[in-house]
């Protein structure tokens, strides 16, 4: 998300004012819902939803919205901005972590309860639902900005968080690189444990978890690490990096992750050669 777009205004605002700009622009051009909804080959329901901010309509449904209305070029610009920002937001790590690390733990675990789906790639690190709680402590140890000193309480956070792992109506899947596997924040004696973890979680017939060796050819950059949780209706990408939190859900760029992690795991070993390859990795620490 460009930084100026719109004057910093984070999603959920970003949203409720586009939605108030769609419906405003409706009632100008004189139009009901339903007619507007013929007028654009949509569900009288889309047009509710969007204008109630239950549906975050994409940059082109706003465009097309607005050119049905007659709207004047400098609401379509202004639409275009607060699209991108309700589909796209950003914030610094400072704010993610601005009221400790635990509270960042109940924002993803509300993801992770809604989804269906998970599917999560690691190029360099073992992700949070698959971490032991060493692990997971000394990683929050490092990542901690905001001074509050709950990484204990955030540790067991996100050992709560793993609950959702055993629930056989949602599904997961993990892609992790041979690095990650090797990758550890201080002490390499977590390492045998953690492994431990992987191969006792990936016997779970609704989690797949597969390994991608360094000797294996990639198919794809994989410059950052991502989420992507599989919600009806609302399908969300989460990808961190060095300064910042982006949450994403236009539904283009939800596709192309989705088709990343596609190609990632096409390049991986299967279920089976992954547990082969997490025990030879253990019987080397």
């Amino acid at each position: 998300m460009k930084e100026s777009a719109p004057q910093g205004k984070r999603a959920d605002e970003a949203r409720k004012e586009l939605a108030s700009l769609l419906r405003s622009a409706r009632l100008d051009r004189g139009l009901s819902g339903q007619e507007l909804a013929d007028i654009l080959g949509w569900s009288q329901s889309k047009v509710s939803k969007i204008e109630n901010g239950r549906t975050r309509p994409t940059a082109d449904d706003a465009e097309a919205w607005l050119s049905a209305c007659r709207a004047p070029e400098d609401v379509l610009r202004q639409s275009s901005e607060l699209a991108e920002a309700a589909l796209v937001e950003s914030r610094h790590w400072r704010a993610v972590h601005a009221r400790g690390l635990r509270s960042g733990q109940a924002g993803v675990r509300s993801l992770e309860q809604r989804a269906e789906t998970v599917r999560s790639f690691q190029p360099s690190l073992v992700p949070g639902l698959l971490q032991t709680a060493e692990y997971a402590r000394q990683v929050l140890s490092a990542v901690d900005l905001s001074g509050k000193g709950d990484v204990p309480e955030a540790v067991a956070a996100r050992m709560r968080r793993q609950e959702v792992l055993y629930d056989p109506g949602r599904r997961f899947e993990f892609t992790l690189t041979e690095a990650a596997l090797r990758w550890h924040p201080h002490d390499a004696n977590l390492l045998a444990a953690q492994v431990d973890r992987l191969l006792s979680v990936s016997t779970l017939t609704n989690v797949v978890l597969r390994v991608l060796p360094l000797s294996s050819p990639f198919g794809h950059l994989q410059s950052n690490g991502f989420l992507l949780f599989e919600i009806p209706g609302d399908p969300t990408v989460i990808v961190e990096t060095f300064t910042r939190e982006l949450a994403i859900t236009d539904p283009e760029e939800v596709g192309q992750y989705r088709d990343i992690h596609v190609v990632l795991t096409g390049h991986a070993l299967d279920e089976a050669a992954s547990r082969d390859h997490l025990r030879d990795f253990s019987a080397s620490l």
